[in-house]
Formats: structure tokens, C-alpha cells, sequence
């Protein structure tokens, strides 16, 4: 089995999982504490990080261009992607516990993620690089 495969097999075992998991918290009987809802509830407080990280994943996935920024280089943008989560991440752990974020930055940093998957780390461009591995 190759590594395609076993990606493949992860992701897919993910998804299920997580959907799955999802319905059986929604049909208990404790309120609000679905994976969705908690998502919701952590991207509109100290970790506004996560609005951004989802429209990076989906520019990543789902749109991208044939020239991407960094040209060839796929090494930088997931590089840049990590510094960009941990100085976003360090600026709401500076916030107080009732920090909530407004919707208009929320929808910033969402947009700002999907141009920086699609313009940075593109994946439309990857039929034509090399890995070193």
C-alpha cells in the first residue's frame, strides 16, 4: 500500500470520525456541546485563528492558481502559514476571557485566509514540482 493510500484512509477515517461524532453529541441531551458549536464559540474568542486557518485550508484545497507567489518554493507558504497561526494565536491569548471578536473581522480573516491559500499555497500548481522525497 502506498502513501497515497494510507493519506487517503487517514483523512477519510477523519472525516467520518468527526462527522460521526458530531451526531451523537447532537442527539444527547447536554446542550451546545457539539464540535461545530464549540468551534464556533473558540473562533469568536481567543482563537480567532481558526476563522483564518479554515479560509487558508479552503483557498488551499478548492481554488488556487497555476502561479503561485512563491513560485516552486512549496516549502515557504506552509512555513509562513505557521508563523502567521502563532503570532494570531499570541495576539488573542492577550485578550481577556470576555474578549469576543466582531463579525466584520471575522469575515476579514476568513477572506484574508482563503487569498492567502489560494495566491501562497496553491495546490493547482503542484502537478508540475518535484518532491525531494
Amino acid at each position: 500500500m502506498g502513501i497515497e493510500k494510507i493519506v487517503q484512509i487517514v483523512v477519510a477515517a477523519s472525516i467520518f470520525f468527526l462527522v460521526g461524532f458530531n451526531v451523537i453529541l447532537y442527539f444527547n441531551k447536554i446542550k451546545d456541546d457539539t464540535i461545530n458549536h464549540i468551534i464556533k464559540i473558540w473562533s469568536y474568542s481567543r482563537y480567532f485563528f481558526i476563522s483564518f486557518a479554515w479560509g487558508v485550508l479552503g483557498g488551499h484545497f478548492f481554488l488556487g492558481t497555476k502561479n503561485p507567489v512563491f513560485g516552486d518554493n512549496w516549502y515557504l507558504p506552509p512555513i509562513i502559514l505557521v508563523i502567521l497561526c502563532i503570532i494570531l494565536i499570541l495576539i488573542g491569548k492577550k485578550q481577556d476571557e470576555n474578549f469576543v471578536l466582531k463579525r466584520r473581522y471575522q469575515i476579514l480573516l476568513l477572506i484574508s485566509g482563503v487569498a492567502y491559500g489560494h495566491f501562497f499555497w496553491s495546490q493547482a500548481h503542484l502537478d508540475k514540482i518535484t518532491f525531494p522525497f
